[in-house]
């Protein structure tokens, strides 16, 4: 799978981050707006001490180095852990029924 066809189907989904090799650094949970043949354009934020701005950039896929998305979150405390997957099997059970 190539990196266009990689951004394109992460439009619209959370928790992305891209490495942007003229910004030399991550943007963390960008929006990919759209997608061409070698651009793509995404949305994200950027928060300084006293404001938050909401930047859109245009850049060219080969810019983006490395895409990284966040699937899942768990808290490291055992008991909330279990809890977790508890609930993820009983789910799973309900669905198989």
């Amino acid at each position: 799978m190539g990196m266009e066809s990689k951004l394109k189907e992460l439009i619209g989904s959370p928790n992305v981050w891209l490495f942007v090799r003229s910004s030399n650094g991550w943007l963390k949970n960008v929006e990919i707006m759209d997608v061409s043949n070698d651009t793509v354009t995404f949305r994200y934020e950027h928060e300084s001490d006293t404001e938050k701005r909401m930047w859109e950039k245009t850049t060219r896929i080969d810019n983006i180095a490395e895409i990284e998305v966040r699937l899942l979150t768990l808290p490291k405390c055992d008991r909330q852990v279990q809890d977790i997957k508890d609930r993820l099997s009983k789910l799973l059970e309900q669905e198989e029924k």
